[in-house]
C-alpha cells in the first residue's frame, strides 16, 4: 500500500462498476485519478468480480421484455444496489484505501432505444444507487447516457473517451477492441487529439456466443475458455445469416443491444442453422463469425484486446487468425490494464470527468451535439 500513501494528497480514489449485457456478473474496479479535465490519467488500483447469482434471473427477463410488475423492477433495482455497495465495501477493505472519493454505476440495461423517443433516443440503465451512497457515504454518478441521447445522440458507445485518457500516447496507430456482450471498438491514431478518436459498435458478440451455448447445452451459460468452440469447424452460413440482420444496414453512427439481437432473434437462429450443422460447429461458427469482423474493422494497426471474452482463447486465437499476419495483436494486460477490467476503469475515468464538468460522449462517435455534463450525481 506504499504507492497509494504516496498518490493519497494528490489523487482521486474512485470507484467504477460495470454489469454488461452478458449478465455474468458485477465488475468494479478501484482507480487512481491524477490530474483535472483532459489532463488526467488513470491507474488501475484493483479490480473485483462478482456473480449476480439469484439476481441475474430476475434481471435476465426485465432485459429481455418480458411483461413484469412494477415491483419487480423496484426490487431488482434495490437488490442490484446493495450488491455494489457490498462489492465496493469489500474491495476498499481488500485494498485499504479508507476514503474513497466517488462511486460510478453503469447499472443494468433494460432496453436501449437510441432511434425512439419523439425525435431524442431512450435508454434504461436499471440501478438504486442509494445503498451505495448511503453505505459508503460517498457520492455516487449513475444514468450516463441520458445527456448524449437528448442532445440527439446514440448513447453509445461511451468508452472511446477513457480509451483515450488510457492509451493516447502510443507512437503507432491503435485500435482497442472490446470483447463484451456487444464488441465495440475504438480507434486512436498515433498521438491523436480528442477531436479524431473514432468508435461504434461492430456487432454481437458474448450476445451472439452465449446465446447459442446456453441454446445447444441448457446446463452452460458460456463455453469456458472457448474449448467448445475449439472443437468445431466454422460454417460461413452463420456470419451470412447474422449479417442478414437490419443493424448491419443501418447508417452510422449506430448501436445495438439485447433489444435487436434478442432471445427471439437467437431462437431463430439456432433452430434454422442448427439443422444444417452439429451442435460444436455451431459454437465455432458463432465464434467465427465475431472474429471475422473484428478483423474487417482493424486493418493493419495495432489491436488491443479488452473485455470479459478476452478469456475465449478461441475467440481470440480467431482473431489474430483473420488479422493481417504482420498485425499486433496483443491482450490489453500486456499494457497494464487487466483485460476485464476495462469497462469499469472506463466508468471511473467518467466520474473524474463528468466531476471536472467534461463531457464523456464525443459527438463524431455518438452523434450528440452538445451533450453537456453527464449522468446524475447523489450526495449522501
Amino acid at each position: 500500500m506504499l504507492i497509494i500513501q504516496m498518490e493519497a494528497a494528490h489523487t482521486r480514489w474512485i470507484a467504477g462498476c460495470m454489469t454488461g449485457t452478458s449478465l455474468d456478473g458485477l465488475d468494479v474496479v478501484v482507480a487512481s485519478i491524477r490530474g483535472r479535465g483532459l489532463e488526467i490519467t488513470a491507474r488501475h488500483v484493483g479490480m473485483t468480480h462478482r456473480p449476480l447469482g439469484d439476481l441475474a434471473a430476475m434481471l435476465r427477463p426485465l432485459a429481455a421484455g418480458t411483461p413484469a410488475k412494477p415491483a419487480d423492477y423496484l426490487i431488482a433495482a434495490r437488490e442490484l444496489g446493495e450488491l455494489h455497495a457490498q462489492t465496493v465495501i469489500a474491495l476498499c477493505e481488500a485494498l485499504e484505501i479508507d476514503e474513497l472519493n466517488a462511486v460510478v454505476a453503469h447499472g443494468q440495461t433494460i432496453w436501449h432505444a437510441p432511434d425512439r423517443g419523439a425525435g431524442k433516443g431512450l435508454s434504461w440503465q436499471l440501478l438504486d444507487p442509494w445503498p451505495i451512497a448511503r453505505k459508503l457515504n460517498v457520492p455516487v454518478l449513475y444514468d450516463l447516457r441520458q445527456a448524449d441521447l437528448i442532445a440527439g445522440g446514440q448513447g453509445a458507445p461511451l468508452t472511446p473517451i477513457s480509451d483515450w485518457v488510457l492509451y493516447r500516447n502510443a507512437v503507432r496507430d491503435r485500435v482497442v477492441v472490446n470483447l463484451g456482450g456487444i464488441c465495440n471498438v475504438t480507434e486512436l491514431p498515433a498521438s491523436c487529439a480528442l477531436e479524431q478518436v473514432k468508435g461504434y459498435d461492430v456487432g454481437p458478440c458474448n450476445l451472439l456466443i452465449d446465446g447459442v451455448v446456453r441454446r445447444v447445452h441448457p446446463d452452460r451459460t458460456y463455453d469456458r475458455d472457448g474449448l467448445l468452440a475449439s472443437r468445431g469447424q466454422p460454417d460461413s452460413r452463420l456470419r451470412e445469416a447474422l449479417h442478414a440482420h437490419p443493424f448491419y444496414r443501418r447508417p452510422p453512427p449506430r448501436s445495438t443491444g439485447r433489444e435487436d439481437f434478442n432471445d427471439d432473434w437467437l431462437d431463430g437462429l439456432v433452430a434454422d442453422l442448427g439443422q444444417l450443422m452439429d451442435v460444436d460447429d455451431l459454437i465455432a461458427s458463432a465464434v467465427d463469425a465475431v472474429a471475422a469482423d473484428i478483423a474487417e474493422c482493424v486493418g493493419d494497426r495495432e489491436v488491443i484486446l479488452a473485455g470479459g471474452s478476452v478469456a475465449n482463447h478461441e475467440l481470440v486465437r480467431r482473431v489474430r487468425l483473420h488479422c493481417d499476419p504482420d498485425t499486433d495483436v496483443v491482450i490489453s494486460d500486456e499494457l497494464g490494464i487487466p483485460a476485464a477490467a476495462r469497462e469499469a476503469l472506463g466508468f471511473a475515468v467518467f466520474g473524474a470527468l463528468s466531476q471536472d464538468h467534461v463531457p464523456i460522449s464525443l459527438p463524431q462517435v455518438t452523434g450528440g451535439a452538445e451533450p453537456g455534463r453527464a449522468g446524475a450525481w447523489i450526495l449522501p
